[in-house]
């Protein structure tokens, strides 16, 4: 490989080290640091894979309380807080040490420190173990990833404040847990914490949880949440923290500017995330933030020549997601070798891993000055295997071109629907037409059979409803 480009990829996150291995996989020599050997970047150590880990645990005790309705004896149901958190850590291991050797197999060397950009083709590093390196490549590909939003409340910095990090590592459940932000991360959290026993307060600013999300989707969501005796505070937004002998007392104001105290033992900020840009030379390598975001082009390409960014640090074209990362990753290695790939953000699937499920994909209504889109939808409650599973909530709608019936977009609400949404995602991707979804023979009796009958609505011939 004497003769290979040498490509320094900075951060090891799913757009770092996807990154990495696609650049290996077409011949390059690969450089990847990493901060602190936590290969993975935050999706793999304190975002996506703990998270599931825990929404995994909850889910099987609530269907051990279920019991009953399926005629099944289940007594003295309980859980070990401990073991559970010994759990989320051996899954979490186990990705990590996965990555780990993916990239040794591929050759990929791994530098455990911080780089930074001394110019477009020149890195410097402070090693883990303090030392100084400077090296140099062909290319350089930024994946340096984000960070919770760090809110200016009075009282944030209490020790009972946590982010999501924090969050994941908690040695009991809470009491009283109050959640600021309504977002993805902040129901989620709630669903953990709401099953295994916390009472849970979220405040969301906006009128509805999830904001952006298609709101009959987040309807069924905030039901199930309701009922399970989470307290949801929409149009409402805090104004201080304050510590307290035995608890925190948080000041929360709502629309008519009347002011409550509630007393919780632990406050989560969930406001989402922010580009983590602080220490990458980015002035002094030329290349342009926006909106605090790393600017790129669909190449990946930033304002300084053979400097590439990929992942969350990018703004990830309006979706910080890991599978955003990764793909954007896949963009720019390919076309800095001699490729001709571009990112297309039409079909990103987007997922919601609470009690229901809510995962969409595409545009779900037109745009302006467009003709209104064909909708379809099927709710699982007319499903025979959702009645079989016990799992009634929900529903999956389909929106199509009027004119050429190609779908467009689609949302789903309820049991598996990170898991149905890849059919319609790919009928996004590959610009299907709702007749090519309906003459697909989908399996019976199946969850996904009801975007087959979502399809057929749209088309105006349903068969099941």
């Amino acid at each position: 490989m004497s003769g290979a480009k040498h490509i320094i990829i900075i951060g090891g996150g799913p757009a770092g080290y996807v990154g990495a291995i696609r650049a290996a996989q077409l011949g390059a020599r690969v450089t990847l640091i990493e901060r602190g050997h936590s290969l993975g970047g935050t999706c793999l150590n304190v975002g996506c894979i703990p998270t599931k880990a825990l929404l995994a645990s909850a889910s099987l005790l609530r269907k051990f309380r279920q019991a009953p309705a399926f005629g099944l004896k289940a007594e003295n149901i309980g859980y070990d807080w401990a073991a559970v958190q010994q759990r989320k850590e051996r899954v979490v291991k186990k990705a990590t040490a996965g990555v780990a050797m993916l990239l040794r197999k591929r050759g990929v060397e791994v530098v455990s420190g911080a780089g930074r950009l001394a110019s477009p083709t020149t890195v410097q590093v402070s090693t883990d173990e303090g030392n100084a390196l400077e090296l140099t490549a062909d290319f350089v590909l930024i994946a340096a990833g984000s960070e919770p939003v760090q809110l200016p409340i009075p009282g944030a910095d209490h020790p009972r404040v946590v982010d999501s990090t924090g969050a994941l590592a908690l040695n009991e459940v809470p009491k009283n847990m109050l959640i600021i932000g309504g977002g993805v991360i902040g129901c989620e959290m709630a669903d953990i914490y709401a099953t295994f026993g916390a009472k849970v307060t979220i405040v969301e600013v906006m009128a509805q949880l999830i904001p952006g999300e298609d709101a009959d989707a987040v309807k069924v969501l905030h039901g199930a949440l309701a009922k399970r005796g989470v307290d949801l505070l929409l149009e409402h937004r805090v104004t201080a923290i304050v510590e307290k002998r035995q608890d925190t007392e948080v000041c929360v104001q709502g629309r008519d500017m009347a002011e409550r105290r509630i007393a919780v033992d632990t406050v989560l900020i969930a406001a989402g995330r922010q580009a983590s840009l602080a220490g990458l030379g980015l002035d002094a390598a030329g290349v342009a933030v926006e909106r605090g975001f790393i600017a790129v082009d669909r190449q990946l390409r930033t304002t300084a020549p053979g400097v590439y960014a990929a992942g969350d640090c990018t703004g990830g074209g309006g979706w910080l997601l890991a599978h955003v990362a990764a793909r954007q990753a896949e963009v720019a290695i390919e076309h800095m070798l001699g490729g001709d790939a571009a990112m297309d953000y039409s079909a990103v699937p987007r997922c919601v891993y609470t009690h229901p499920e809510i995962a969409s994909v595409g545009s779900l209504a037109a745009g302006p000055g467009e003709r209104p889109y064909l909708t379809g939808a099927f709710p699982f409650s007319a499903s025979g295997k959702a009645s079989c599973a016990g799992a009634l909530e929900g529903f999956v709608k389909v929106v199509a071109d009027p004119g050429t019936r190609v779908v467009k977009g689609a949302v789903i609400a309820g049991a598996g629907a990170t898991e149905l949404i890849a059919e319609l995602s790919l009928a996004v991707s590959l610009k299907a037409r709702l007749e090519d979804v309906a003459a697909a023979i989908h399996a019976h009796p199946t969850l996904h059979e009801s975007t087959l009958e979502a399809a057929l609505a749209a088309l105006g011939r349903p068969v099941h409803q």
